[in-house]
This record gives C-alpha cells, structure tokens and sequence, in this order.
C-alpha cells in the first residue's frame, strides 16, 4: 500500500504514514493537502490537486482581476501611440517652418503636416474647418479645403463607427489652448490630437508645445512632449 502523497503544488512527497483518511499535511512550500480514504489509495494525487486548487484559486482570482482589464487596455493604449508618432512629426514640421519664417503656422496643410491615412485621431493646430477624410473618394483624391484649414479630421473612409472628432469636442480649456500664441518671432505653439479609441463619450486628448504643459495630475511636461490630457483609457 502507498504511504506517500504528492504535493500539487511543488511535487515533493509527502509521508502519510500512520495518519488517518482527512487528515491534513502541510508540504514544506506551504500547499496543505488531505490524507484519503484508503478505499481511494489509487487517487490520492487528484485529491492533493483538488485541495492544492482550492488555495491556490483566490490568488488565481486575483491575478486574473488584474490581468484582464490591462489586456483589454492593450488594443487601445496601441491606438495612442499613433497620436503621440503624429504629433511629434507635426510638433518637428512647425519647428522648421518657424526657422524658415520665423512664425508658427496655425494651416495645418501650410505647416506640411499630412498624416497617412487610417489614422484614428483628429489633428489640430488651430481653429478653422477641417479637412475631412469621411469617404473612400477623400481619401484617393482629397477635395479642395479651405486655406484656413486647422486641422485633419479622423478617417471614416474605411470604418463610418470611428467617430468624427472637431475641436468643439474638447473640452474648453483644452481647446482654449491650441494654435499660435503670442506675438513672433517670439511666440509658442501648441498642438492637439483627439479620438474616440473605445467607442465611448468620452475623448483622448493629447496636446504637444514649444512651451511647457500640464498634465492630468498637474505635473509640468517639457516643451516638446506629447502629454495625455484627457485619458479615455481609463474613463
């Protein structure tokens, strides 16, 4: 007859001897695991298994509380590093239009700033009409804009669900901020992305500057650095 027992959970053996059926032993890695009957000798490495499972489920529990809503971030948190590569380009674009002619360029056509199509985000440098990528026919053959064109509205050619973003959108005091300020050569620029990367109300917001920024908790950002205010992540 057997007289040993199986730890699940680290696989070491147990001496059962002498003790009687239900009687617990704890493994030296901490696992506690029942004596069965001697009826069920035959099964005894499915019974520590079914006890092991019962102490090691709540931390399986928590684990998978963690992990699944991360998982379910991951598409998402993708989708803003298209906004943070575009706006870095647009923020490089209206620096060397500014050393060519010493002024920012509030035209987001005029600043030579052209994201590639599919983008999920809205871009802005300023107020004004968007030019807008609704239908497979904008997106071959753009229309003619406005010259006062401020900014790049979201591709619905490909997926009419992606919701149109304006600078309306935003919230005041996020919007308030874009474009040209102050008088140039001598003056700043900030710029804006704004999407809606999980289909609901609320928009992810990034902004991007020559002058240095506040973030969602405050904290100052460096001129140059694309900064999340207004997080649909985790809204």
């Amino acid at each position: 007859m057997a007289t040993n027992l199986e730890c699940p959970k680290c696989g070491s053996e147990l001496d059962v001897s002498g003790r009687s059926p239900g009687a617990i032993i704890r493994c030296a890695c901490g696992n506690l695991s029942a004596v069965p009957k001697r009826a069920h000798w035959g099964s005894l490495r499915g019974v520590a298994l079914s006890l092991g499972l019962l102490f090691l489920c709540p931390c399986v529990g928590v684990l998978t509380a963690i992990a699944i809503p991360n998982y379910k971030k991951f598409p998402v948190r993708s989708k803003q590093a298209e906004c943070k590569a575009n706006l870095r380009a647009l923020y490089k674009a209206q620096r060397h239009h500014h050393a060519e002619h010493g002024a920012f360029e509030p035209r987001i056509l005029k600043a030579g700033f052209v994201p590639e199509h599919g983008n999920r985000y809205a871009y802005f440098t300023g107020p004004g009409p968007l030019v807008t990528r609704d239908t497979v026919d904008e997106a071959a053959t753009p229309p003619t804009v406005p010259e006062d064109a401020g900014g790049i509205g979201v591709d619905r050619s490909r997926d009419e669900r992606r919701r149109a973003v304006t600078l309306t959108d935003l919230p005041g005091w996020v919007s308030r901020q874009v474009g040209v300020s102050g008088t140039c050569p001598d003056c700043d620029v900030t710029l804006a992305c704004a999407g809606d990367i999980d289909i609901d109300a609320t928009v992810d917001v990034w902004l991007i500057s020559t002058k240095p920024l506040k973030d969602e908790d405050g904290e100052t950002v460096p001129p140059g650095t694309p900064v999340n205010v207004v997080n649909d992540v985790d809204n």
